[in-house]
């Protein structure tokens, strides 16, 4: 899954397709081994885990646990008392939670980091977004992707001139130019899609990885007949 081998519309597929199969089944054995997929194309695909999508996953679960820290025991129906008043069930349940986290953000990034701003619009629009809303989404992405190489310059263009800028003034700048700059290029008709000149055509590897994710949602069904509900009860 690196950035040219699947295009942006499959990626978007396989996104959606292991969401699914992620948030259908609380078996931590599947839940688990998924997890370690999904870190494997986030690896393949070149990315780097950013520290606030780990604050992200972190905030998600002391949130959920401080709502109601007894989840864990209702849901498995058994209390085993681990550290202090923290149950072995409550942490089978905040485990589900995080491979959960991982496995869709790790398919999220793929899709929206390793695709152009252009194909990642002309992808939403394909999938049913209006091309305006798409449109505006690949200006943001383009902008923020661009922000870190921008600043660099007007900085370096400021130092030669020996004017002293704030970066929030330099950020304000740049905001404001996007802002002109997209309003002038904005020519839409009144149709809801439009020909993008970057689409591509899917290819025998966009079709394993779609059939792939079907697959996992095909096993986190089958994994509902197996243990008789959503949920792997270990203590029964």
């Amino acid at each position: 899954m690196t950035k040219r081998l699947l295009t942006p519309l499959s990626k978007f597929i396989v996104f959606i397709l292991t969401m699914i199969a992620a948030l259908i089944t609380n078996d931590t054995r599947f839940l688990a081994i998924f997890a370690m997929i999904s870190f494997v194309f986030y690896r393949l695909s070149k990315l780097k885990y950013h520290p606030i999508l780990i604050l992200l996953i972190f905030s998600h679960l002391t949130i959920l646990f401080v709502l109601n820290p007894d989840y864990g025991t209702q849901l498995y129906d058994y209390s085993i008392t681990w550290i202090d008043e923290f149950s072995l069930q409550e942490m089978l349940y905040l485990l589900n939670i995080l491979l959960k986290d991982v496995i869709i953000l790790n398919f999220f990034q793929i899709f929206f980091l390793t695709s152009q701003p252009v194909e990642v619009a002309a992808t939403l629009n394909q999938v049913g977004f209006s091309y305006r809303i798409a449109y505006q989404i690949s200006q943001k992405l383009s902008f923020f992707s661009n922000l870190k190489s921008d600043l660099v310059k007007l900085q370096n263009a400021a130092a030669v001139q020996y004017i002293e800028i704030s970066k929030f003034k330099l950020v304000t700048f740049l905001l404001q130019a996007k802002h002109k700059k997209t309003a002038a290029a904005r020519h839409f008709g009144k149709k809801t899609k439009r020909t993008w000149y970057i689409t591509r055509k899917l290819g025998k590897l966009d079709h394993l990885a779609i059939l792939f994710a079907a697959l996992t949602v095909l096993i986190s069904i089958g994994l509902i007949f197996v243990n008789g509900s959503r949920l792997w009860n270990p203590f029964r």
